[in-house]
């Protein structure tokens, strides 16, 4: 993606815990509001006193009860090409994709677009949701039944919608179909850096002229026992519940879930339509972190990425205003990053404390596949307040993290965005 070749972002939804609307969402954001509960009453196949344990480490148990959670979400059919009576027999997982992905289509500008040249690519992750779950212990339970107890099996046992068991693939195409658009669709699952990986192959998709507009993002709805039991076996974790990434009482990651939704669009195509243009991608870098373990990654598998998205955009980072960082609140995941940005920095011309940095996470818990989307619809309801946000649980800095003497700062309160000079875009980096 060259300096002459930019990517408008023309629309947007989202759906994340205790934000059912985008305007909840940035209240949220904006007032540094931490969303982690207890789970709530029937999401776990486990009673919370069954499943629960202080004591890290303990096999098949969790040592913490809290986390992000969407609750009381209807789905609305209307405007779907679904039948209305298959929806209500799928996951939660669709229909909070069908969601995001209908309210980011329905706020960009696509009465002259061809819906057959529109792709969908999503970042979701292949774990086991509710549904497919029920799924596998309706055949699973008939099969212990009949072949090692040997009991006659109930053929009317499995009740479950078998669609459920496309965990992997069925988002993409479900909101393809539901909203009539012919162009590639499928999802992938990079983990934490799913959907602006999506991002970035949705993009690659227009500049190929493959497409006339695409509809990308994340979704993340496994059955959060199973992601809750696994963080507590990786001792990753909060044992607080508290997610406070750079902070000097960070002591691990809340999980979440949710979604988060955008339609692009060239950007001259974009102009001629007179969509509203949220903000423009300038440059996306990818990276295997080749060196790196999955709760301490590698810097310089960090600086690969970030300095091919710089290179692509035209850009110093010092030209940047404010970073939403992946920050998780592990502190050795947090320190890694902030390393990375150091090096990244160094030698650049910049002012002590110029960019914000932050991280969403502390809002929403860390939503795996839709962690990136998620970071992406912060900052971009950020540009439209003209409003540096806030990291939620953000007291004190974490001591070995040096802010005092270099360019970066975490604010506790939010602040008025201004502008370098009039002329001066506001610029932001994402990372996951």
């Amino acid at each position: 993606m060259g300096p002459r070749q930019r990517i408008a972002i023309v629309g947007m939804g989202g759906i994340f815990p205790q934000a059912p609307t985008l305007q909840q969402f940035w209240a949220n954001i904006r007032d540094g509001i931490d969303t982690a509960r207890e789970v709530p009453p029937g999401r776990w196949i486990l009673a919370n006193a069954d499943a629960f344990d202080p004591r890290p480490g303990t096999p098949d148990r969790v040592y913490s009860l809290r986390g992000c959670f969407v609750e009381g979400f209807q789905l609305d059919p209307h405007g779907l090409h679904l039948d209305p009576s298959l929806l209500e027999q799928l996951d939660p997982l669709y229909h909070l994709a069908l969601h995001a992905g209908r309210q980011a289509w329905r706020d960009a500008v696509t009465e002259r677009l061809d819906r057959r040249r529109v792709g969908v690519i999503l970042g979701n992750i292949a774990l086991p949701t509710d549904k497919a779950s029920e799924l596998t212990r309706e055949i699973l339970g008939r099969t212990v039944a009949e072949k090692l107890l040997g009991a006659p099996g109930d053929a009317d046992e499995a009740r479950t919608e078998p669609m459920n068991r496309h965990v992997a693939g069925l988002p993409a195409g479900l909101l393809a179909k539901a909203l009539g658009l012919g162009g590639s669709n499928f999802t992938l699952d990079a983990a934490c850096a799913s959907s602006l990986y999506a991002l970035k192959l949705a993009a690659d998709e227009l500049l190929a002229g493959r497409a006339d507009a695409m509809l990308t993002g994340g979704v993340s709805r496994p059955e959060c026992l199973y992601t809750q039991m696994g963080f507590s076996q990786l001792r990753a974790l909060s044992p607080s519940g508290r997610c406070a990434p750079f902070d000097a009482r960070a002591d691990g990651l809340v999980v979440g879930e949710g979604s988060a939704m955008f339609v692009l669009k060239r950007l001259e195509d974009a102009e001629r339509d007179r969509d509203h243009i949220y903000a423009v991608i300038a440059g996306i870098g990818l990276s295997n972190d080749v060196h790196g373990r999955l709760l301490a990654p590698s810097t310089e598998g960090q600086l690969r990425a970030m300095r091919a998205a710089y290179e692509q955009a035209g850009w110093s980072p010092w030209d940047i205003d404010l970073i939403e960082c992946h920050g998780t609140g592990t502190p050795v995941g947090d320190a890694v990053e902030f390393a990375s940005l150091q090096q990244l920095w160094s030698g650049g011309s910049w002012r002590t404390g110029q960019c914000v940095i932050g991280s969403v996470k502390s809002n929403v818990g860390h939503t795996l596949t839709a962690a990136g989307s998620a970071g992406l619809l912060k900052v971009l309801l950020a540009l439209q307040e003209n409003t540096l946000p806030p990291t939620a649980n953000f007291a004190s800095p974490e001591p070995q993290l040096p802010y005092e003497s270099g360019p970066f700062r975490v604010l506790a309160a939010s602040r008025a965005w201004e502008r370098r000079t009039p002329a001066t875009a506001r610029r932001i980096a994402v990372s996951a």
